[in-house]
């Protein structure tokens, strides 16, 4: 099933719950640990107000860190790595400790929710750290190959500007980016 990018497609708080619990118990990923929060502390600035936060936290920092929001209008935000932990797994400084990459809350289907949780789990979605010598980490950016963009687009998943698109050729350059290895 495909979905148009305008329309609006809402998942309950309680449903978003009850997805991720039966997802992450069928991933068996030992070495992430769930947490979650039914009732998260909201920034008054917001224009929206998150009713159910989840953290899937790894024991190590080569896998990734994800956070996802949902709002009480049923909408998704999802957060990827911290720029501390990729500042940590590169030997460098960070001045400010916030999402490597992801997107504020919009509506998404389950169907494309599921597509992006399984792609950040399997180790599909990277990381491209800017780092200035002697400074630190400035900056970072999700990025993904074309087949991977295009089956997140496929699934109505309708956040993907957030996430660059990386050649084969690219991902050969190491330096670069930061692979993941999947959750086990």
């Amino acid at each position: 099933m495909q979905f148009g990018a305008s329309e609006r497609i809402s998942i309950e708080p309680v449903r978003v719950r009850h997805i991720l619990a039966q997802w992450f118990a069928k991933r068996q990923a030992s070495s992430i640990t769930f947490k979650e929060c039914i009732e998260p502390k909201n920034d008054p600035n917001d224009d929206y107000v998150v009713a159910y936060e989840a953290i899937f936290e790894p024991s190590t920092l080569d896998q990734t860190r994800l956070e996802l929001w949902v709002t009480t209008e049923g909408c998704v935000a999802i957060g990827i790595e911290t720029r501390k932990r990729i500042a940590e797994r590169i030997g460098v400084k960070c001045w400010k400790d916030r999402f490597a990459a992801g997107h504020e809350p919009c509506f998404i289907s389950e169907s494309a929710l599921f597509v992006i949780l399984d792609l950040i789990a399997d180790g599909k979605v990277l990381i491209i750290p800017s780092v200035i010598p002697l400074f630190g980490l400035i900056s970072s950016q999700a990025a993904a190959t074309h087949d991977i963009l295009e089956k997140l687009v496929l699934s109505g998943y309708p956040a993907v500007k957030w996430i660059k698109i990386a050649s084969r050729s690219d991902l050969l350059k190491e330096n670069d980016f930061l692979l993941f290895r999947p959750w086990n």
